[in-house]
């Protein structure tokens, strides 16, 4: 069981559209559509969870369905039941049994930012320079 101390939830019935950023942990029930940037918080979709998103985070927890890019400067667990369908930048990667991944994995862009909306570098991941 994950616990959601400290944590903010979006609930089952919720549908999220736009950008979420923030330091806090989150997690998620619902359905989010878009960006979510949490670079020193984890990031967790549990079974009920649909995430359409390019995601930034420490660490990343997936029971549910990712479709989109995930950058994790930590690591990203898909356990049991999860599906990721797109590519993942991850220092570590764990994969359980019954978790399905469609997608590449390339741990040595980490930490590389993906570009904002109007293609350049994400403010909030700053330059490599």
């Amino acid at each position: 069981m994950i616990s959601t101390e400290g944590a903010t939830v979006i609930g089952r019935e919720i549908k999220f559209r736009g950008d979420i950023s923030g330091s806090t942990d989150l997690l998620v029930d619902g359905d989010v559509d878009g960006v979510i940037r949490l670079p020193a918080a984890r990031l967790t979709v549990r079974a009920e969870g649909r995430v359409h998103a390019k995601i930034v985070a420490q660490v990343v927890v997936v029971i549910g369905l990712i479709e989109g890019e995930i950058r994790a400067t930590g690591r990203v667990e898909l356990r049991n039941g999860a599906t990721v369908l797109g590519d993942i930048f991850a220092a570590r990667l764990s994969i359980e049994e019954g978790a399905t991944l469609r997608g590449g994995i390339d741990p040595s862009r980490a930490n590389e930012p993906f570009p904002d909306a109007s293609g350049g570098k994400s403010a909030t991941q700053g330059s490599n320079a």
